[in-house]
């Protein structure tokens, strides 16, 4: 029979990153979630990776279905492994980035399951790599993280206990209870107690306004009402920072990991504007600039240990934060980063954003919805996403496999993209930018860098 073997519902995320979230005249890339992963040593074979996936992953229909107008539909009995699995050899650890730049750009063939493994692999001393697509209709970052735990092996055996989660985003049984008896996460207050954090929760969206013009992001004629895809986008990875130099920072100053990093990244990039790109407004001491990212921010979702692969989901939103790219000092840009994720760490401004983005999305045609997100985005000069991993090496696949040395997330955005992941004690991050807007993007890696050696540097007021 020519009937197929599943047929699924999606949830109304995947659907809607199946149908596209952007406006079509904005002629964006089909959504895909890349991850990129560097090996010590070699790469492990082609067929311990797909015995790996063949065991964990298949049997979810997220990963054996194939999308068919909102429905994961079975068409495929078994794992095609000459589709699903290919290796290429590349010359250098410098052609796996090439590649990458290429392969990013490209979209998956939607008569398969929509992921596809690529095993690069360069003579030694080089490096090699595993690049793995994914469509985001699958799942996002977090979700693939869960999903995967059962393919790594690590130190202790426990892949999930090595990973520093917020306690609200880790599964039931792993999370922290406090001496009162409750998660260890929780805030203090709610909703009722914090009206106003509520309040600009909910209107934070529709008072977002286009950020100052710079020559890091186009001009806001191109902006409005929203930008258009050009077809160009670089990928380049940052030098890697040592942990224990963003918790002595962090120690010292007493914020977050989270408001070390945006700091340093915010200094990189005023840096970069100045020096590279020598733009006036940045080169100032005095001019005001509004300068804002959108912040990928995971959500807590249902996660069941007995079957990870099946909760593989996609729980997330975008908060919008102003960073402070006008502030001249280094100190000074610390202190104004910590303020501007303070309001974001309260759980009453999230609930009025949640709040109000599952309103529009209930009752707003997709057309409104897609030329919304459009527009948004546009308003904005970056997007940001912060992934722990594990704090230990992982072996990957757990049979089979061999040593990653460095892992990244690649993600071809309408604007510039910072992704960060940190991993067995190191902060791997990278830009997927546009070559227009940011020429020479290794020099942003490397003041990305020294940023961190000049916080550390500074003494707490």
């Amino acid at each position: 029979s020519d009937a197929p073997l599943l047929r699924r519902q999606m949830s109304s995320m995947a659907a809607a990153f199946e149908a596209g979230t952007w406006d079509p005249e904005m002629k964006m890339l089909e959504p895909t979630v890349n991850l990129l992963a560097y090996y010590s040593r070699g790469a492990p074979s082609v067929d311990a990776l797909a015995d790996a996936m063949e065991k964990f992953m298949w049997p979810s229909h997220r990963f054996s279905c194939c999308m068919d107008n909102g429905y994961w539909v079975s068409k495929h009995a078994k794992m095609e492994r000459s589709y699903h699995f290919r290796e290429v050899e590349v010359a250098s650890e410098g052609a796996i980035d090439e590649w990458v730049q290429a392969a990013m750009m490209q979209a998956l063939d939607k008569n398969y399951p929509v992921w596809r493994v690529t095993i690069l692999r360069a003579p030694a001393p080089n490096r090699s790599a595993l690049f793995w697509q994914l469509h985001h209709s699958i799942g996002d970052g977090l979700s693939m993280l869960f999903a995967f735990s059962p393919m790594m092996g690590c130190p202790g055996g426990d892949p999930l206990s090595k990973i520093p989660l917020p306690s609200a985003l880790l599964p039931p049984e792993r999370r922290k209870v406090t001496a009162g008896g409750g998660s260890s996460s929780s805030q203090a207050g709610g909703c009722c107690q914090t009206p106003c954090a509520f309040m600009k929760g909910m209107l934070a969206p529709a008072l977002v306004k286009h950020d100052t013009e710079l020559r890091i992001n186009p001009p806001i004629a191109q902006r409005n009402p929203f930008m258009r895809f050009n077809g160009q986008r670089n990928f380049t990875r940052f030098p890697k920072v040592s942990m224990s130099l963003i918790k002595s920072i962090k120690d010292k100053h007493e914020c977050s990991v989270n408001d070390v990093l945006m700091a340093g990244l915010i200094g990189a990039l005023r840096r970069y504007g100045a020096e590279v790109c020598e733009d006036p407004l940045l080169q100032s001491e005095s001019a005001r600039i509004e300068f804002k990212s959108m912040i990928m921010l995971a959500l807590p979702r249902p996660v069941d240990m007995k079957n990870l692969a099946d909760c593989v989901t996609n729980k997330m939103l975008f908060v919008p934060c102003s960073l402070p790219i006008d502030e001249p000092t280094v100190l000074g840009r610390l202190h104004r980063t910590i303020a501007a994720f303070a309001g974001m760490k309260s759980t009453a401004y999230i609930a009025g954003v949640a709040g109000m983005t599952d309103f529009v999305k209930g009752v707003a045609p997709t057309s409104v919805l897609r030329k919304t997100a459009s527009e948004t985005f546009s308003k904005h000069s970056l997007l940001v996403t912060n992934v722990p991993s594990t704090t230990v090496p992982i072996t990957f696949p757990k049979e089979g496999g061999e040593e990653i040395s460095e892992t990244h997330m690649v993600f071809p955005n309408i604007i510039p993209q910072v992704s960060i992941i940190t991993y067995n004690g190191f902060v791997n991050a990278n830009i997927v930018a546009d070559p227009e807007l940011f020429p020479k993007a290794e020099r942003l890696g490397e003041m990305f860098r020294k940023e961190f050696e000049a916080l550390d540097a500074c003494d707490p007021e």
